[in-house]
């Protein structure tokens, strides 16, 4: 089976978590400062909590493309100390959780909570409450469920847009974002099948282009100095480059070159470089949707107006 389509398979399983029963849906974590009114030191902690909330609810902050965001207010409650040494904070917390289609500016639910953080200062009370979040809890988990409801709609409805945006973008070359942009569509959705073979297409493109980066550099490194060794260097880029590609023939045409001007017999290693690649690309995940992902964190931090939901 050649690379590009086990690449493809492997971005099946995972779009649809390993499971064709699970649908897993893109959602972006952000974080106002001025929003979430918590200590820039505890927000990473936040996150981390947020992010639990997602994966362990069927969703992902992985980067590709999306509207929709989860976030969080916090309020402090209450604040008391407990005598030392040392002397340890404690806040109780009320926490808001939000799911939102920021787009459209729409607003999902809400989920509040109140917790408890104790710890030697403002900052390690804060953090040890964050720690407390559960996805488990009644509040949180019915909050994910309309938000995903409301999601599957969205992309049920508007997956023919998203594509044409995605074909717009291909036309200018920017494979990237575009793959980041049709990635965005969930396996299990109305567009799931359009969205995976056209995936597949753009990705094709994407790879052309990168194996034609190849071997153009492989050219010029042999043409810089033709021996053994860079014989060899030149060999291994030449390996990376998948049968598939618009480009192959000619890679294969400059690796007998090479091979006659250096006279050894380095096929064997090659081969065995090229069975590498595959083994490795089989457990990494999809290339297809590994691009997707890569742009859309490349384009992070996003800052939105979040004003508006409370």
């Amino acid at each position: 089976m050649r690379i590009k389509h086990l690449l493809f398979v492997a971005y099946l399983m995972v779009a649809t978590g390993v499971s064709a029963q699970e649908c897993v849906m893109p959602v972006s974590i952000q974080l106002d400062e001025e929003f979430t009114n918590i200590p820039t030191a505890a927000s990473t902690i936040l996150y981390q909590s947020l992010n639990r909330m997602l994966t362990e609810n069927g969703l992902t902050s992985e980067g590709i493309t999306t509207p929709f965001i989860l976030t969080a207010h916090c309020d402090v409650l209450d604040k008391s100390n407990i005598p030392g040494p040392p002397i340890q904070t404690v806040y109780n917390l009320g926490i808001t959780f939000y799911m939102a289609d920021t787009y459209n500016k729409k607003k999902f639910g809400t989920a509040y909570v109140t917790l408890d953080g104790v710890g030697t200062g403002e900052v390690k009370s804060y953090i040890n409450a964050f720690r407390r979040i559960s996805s488990n809890q009644t509040e949180i988990k019915d909050l994910i469920k309309r938000g995903k409801a409301n999601m599957m709609k969205y992309y049920d409805t508007q997956y023919p847009n998203i594509i044409k945006e995605a074909k717009r973008l291909e036309s200018l070359q920017q494979y990237e974002e575009a793959l980041s942009q049709v990635l965005s569509i969930p396996l299990c959705s109305k567009g799931g099948d359009a969205a995976s073979r056209y995936g597949l297409q753009l990705y094709s493109k994407y790879l052309n282009r990168l194996n034609l980066y190849l071997l153009n550099q492989a050219k010029a490194l042999w043409a810089a100095g033709q021996d053994q060794e860079t014989a060899y260097q030149v060999c291994a880029m030449l390996a990376q480059i998948d049968p598939d590609a618009a480009c192959y023939a000619e890679a294969t045409k400059l690796m007998k070159e090479i091979k006659a001007q250096v006279r050894s017999d380095i096929d064997l290693e090659m081969r065995q470089k090229y069975n590498d690649e595959i083994q490795l690309e089989r457990e990494r995940i999809a290339a297809a949707r590994a691009v997707g992902v890569a742009f859309g964190n490349g384009q992070k931090p996003t800052t939105t107006n979040i004003a508006w939901l409370r």
